[in-house]
């Protein structure tokens, strides 16, 4: 089990328990229940680069215990 830091760069983090074989789309599920949005509307990335995809796993993006992960919601406006 790890913990990742889910930062919304609006002054609002969340830690959220996952594991290293978890995907990114069972991930997105997890922060959504934590902020109350839907997983669809969430994007996750590191500073600068691209949006993480759904079907590659925590792991394999070398996130681990103690990262922080940057949230943007798309509103669909």
């Amino acid at each position: 089990m790890i913990i990742v830091t889910v930062n919304d760069r609006l002054g609002t983090k969340a830690q959220i328990p996952a594991l290293p074989s978890d995907t990114i789309k069972q991930f997105k599920v997890m922060v959504a229940m934590k902020i109350g949005r839907e997983p669809h509307e969430i994007l996750l990335k590191r500073q600068g680069e691209r949006p993480f995809k759904d079907i590659l796993t925590l792991s394999e993006y070398g996130i681990s215990n103690g990262v922080q992960i940057d949230l943007e919601v798309d509103a669909g406006d």
